[in-house]
């Protein structure tokens, strides 16, 4: 993991603060799991997630490494899409790369209650 001055890289990072911006402009934050995907990050939500609702109205977000509570590196801003769902498994597989076998747990706990979505995230 690339530490510097107890900042993170967005590629390193097991998790993300995700910003999304709601019809009025209020930015909504949330910490979510995340994996790179060749110069794109992908994150995981659940299929019922508010941010998916948000993301189809502004395709606008930011991004910063996320540690115990806090950021703990620049955010950036990109631009998100919705990965179609013949793309989850390949998704599946990175996530599970990068994270090992908490990230299988998570994958077998988050499956009981319903089905995972993937989030690509282009930075500016």
């Amino acid at each position: 993991m690339q530490v510097t001055a107890d900042r993170i890289s967005l590629a390193d990072a097991r998790f993300l603060d995700l910003v999304t911006y709601r019809r009025d402009g209020t930015p909504v934050s949330t910490p979510v799991l995340s994996t790179p995907r060749g110069k794109t990050l992908l994150i995981r939500t659940h299929h019922t997630a508010g941010k998916l609702k948000r993301l189809q109205t502004n395709a606008s977000v930011e991004v910063a490494p996320f540690v115990r509570g806090r950021r703990v590196g620049a955010a950036q801003r990109g631009t998100a899409r919705i990965v179609p769902d013949v793309e989850t498994a390949e998704c599946l597989d990175l996530l599970h790369r990068h994270h090992g076998l908490f990230g299988r747990a998570h994958t077998i706990f988050r499956h009981l209650y319903g089905r995972d979505v993937f989030i690509e995230v282009r930075l500016a």
